[in-house]
């Protein structure tokens, strides 16, 4: 299947939607699981922080594989780029009772970092895995990664990877618009089995799309730390599910930013299980 490419013609990205749709059809269809069903209370306003949380959670992928681009300005306006390729793979469609999901990351640019990666494999009911290669020590370790950013840029691994549901408990706030789209606005208070380098956070969740457009960050000592912001009109749809395909993270304790930007995506292809295998980070 061709992956997306905003540099695409207009009737390719057609092609590219056309392939995502059948793609999800051809999954439903041969693993005998439908779509997660939308259990949002029809009454807007009787809809709780974790159900729309939920809600947010079930308008994703099953799998996805992308190529991004971090570009990093520090309060000098010096520019730093990463490039790194993402596989991710839900584990909850496929039966698991013990693994929720699996990210691999491997970095292609800058010459300095490339080959790095990591793997994290969140685990239901206990803490996560975290393993990262560094081909310079030419070895795997087993890390906690809480806090770390991502080589110099202003997210965190913890950023990037997507979340779950038992990550945290959910409370909803009052609803706000965000430039001028109507939001959801959930607090979000992260488990101790989360690990989560952040006290709390705030997510602004558009309505229509069930897409997060905004999200703020404290720390443990309630500062708040971090905001993301997704450019609105870069939002592209695959069968009903929307991505954010730019954006930015301000670090507002370092004065500087990132901007993150998907050049390719690839919704819903077949990842086995052994492209997560421990060995996969170490090959070039």
């Amino acid at each position: 299947m061709m992956p997306w490419n905003p540099h695409h013609s207009p009737e390719a990205r057609k092609q590219v939607t056309f392939a995502a749709t059948l793609v999800l059809m051809l999954l439903s269809a041969g693993s005998g699981n439908a779509a997660p069903k939308d259990t949002t209370p029809q009454d807007p306003e009787r809809t709780s922080g974790r159900d729309i949380y939920e809600r947010v959670l079930n308008n994703r992928f099953r799998s996805f594989i992308q190529k991004t681009t971090l570009v990093s300005m520090d309060r000098s306006g010096r520019r730093q780029e990463s490039k790194l390729l993402m596989y991710w793979r839900d584990f909850k469609v496929s039966g698991s009772n013990t693994v929720l999901s699996k990210t691999l990351v491997r970095y292609s640019h800058p010459f300095d970092i490339r080959y790095s990666g990591y793997l994290v494999i969140q685990n239901a009911n206990r803490a996560n895995e975290q393993f990262v290669y560094l081909p310079d020590k030419r070895k795997i370790s087993r890390v906690q990664l809480r806090g770390q950013a991502i080589f110099g840029t202003d997210f965190s691994y913890e950023d990037i990877i997507p979340g779950e549901l038992q990550d945290a408990t959910y409370q909803r706030a009052d609803d706000e618009s965000y430039e001028g789209i109507p939001v959801y606005v959930i607090e979000a208070t992260p488990t101790k089995l989360a690990q989560s380098q952040y006290s709390r956070f705030l997510v602004y969740v558009d309505k229509e799309r069930y897409v997060v457009l905004r999200s703020r960050y404290w720390d443990d000592a309630e500062v708040e730390v971090k905001e993301f912001r997704a450019v609105p009109s870069a939002l592209l749809e695959f069968d009903g599910i929307w991505v954010p395909t730019r954006s930015k993270m301000r670090n507002h304790q370092q004065e500087t930013e990132t901007s993150l930007t998907i050049s390719d995506i690839e919704p819903n292809p077949i990842v086995k299980n052994s492209a997560f295998d421990l060995r996969r980070l170490e090959s070039h």
